[in-house]
């Protein structure tokens, strides 16, 4: 079951007037995915700064998902196949909602299986529903048709950060590969240091009018 108009619903731009720069939806100002921290399938804890240097696209989803999850794979693999010799500057994380039955072992090979660079992030419980609120990322256990077993529901679609470990982007899962390219790309044609992207960060301190005035 998918959550993206939920997801959509609770990551609304910076003002009524979103800026054309992207395709996907616009969200430096809305101040998530800042104070989180994760173990990775190796036991290492990771937290936003360990973004830093490339492009990230991070999403929540399960190893069992049927559908959402291992289209996303896909579909971000096919976007690495458009860079080129650039693919190793977008990073893949996968956040599992699903810690009970994803080890991190089961999660590290589930996501190498499609990206042998894509990193697993899997907590328990609280370090899951911790983390999810700082993206404000829905998921929830549903009881599946046979006892004793249960499926998730979660929110469909990605978070984008830049290379300052940013959160800048809501890409919707679905979207056409060929934008997520184009979204990708503009955001590594981004100079590589801590004053990059600034403009799009200081137009959530101007007051609204102001804002759409200075666009």
């Amino acid at each position: 079951m998918l959550a993206a108009g939920f997801a959509l619903g609770l990551l609304a731009g910076c003002s009524a007037q979103s800026r054309m720069d992207f395709y996907s939806k616009d969200i430096a100002c809305e101040e998530l995915g800042q104070h989180w921290t994760m173990p990775d399938s190796a036991g290492t804890l990771r937290g936003p700064k360990d973004l830093q240097g490339q492009v990230t696209y991070l999403f929540f989803g399960f190893t069992s998902c049927p559908d959402v999850c291992p289209t996303t794979m896909v579909e971000l693999s096919q976007v690495k196949h458009l860079m080129g010799k650039d693919a190793d500057q977008l990073q893949v994380v996968f956040v599992s909602v699903d810690p009970a039955r994803d080890t991190p072992e089961v999660a590290h090979t589930y996501v190498h299986a499609f990206d042998p660079k894509a990193m697993a992030l899997v907590g328990d419980e609280a370090q899951l529903s911790a983390m999810a609120s700082d993206f404000k990322a829905f998921y929830e256990k549903e009881p599946g048709q046979l006892p004793d077993t249960y499926t998730m529901s979660h929110i469909a679609g990605g978070y984008v950060f830049d290379r300052q470990g940013r959160l800048r982007l809501f890409a919707p899962y679905g979207m056409p590969v060929e934008q997520l390219f184009s979204d990708v790309q503009r955001l590594l044609l981004e100079p590589e240091h801590p004053a990059a992207g600034s403009e799009a960060l200081a137009a959530c301190k101007l007051p609204h009018s102001a804002s759409v005035a200075a666009r």
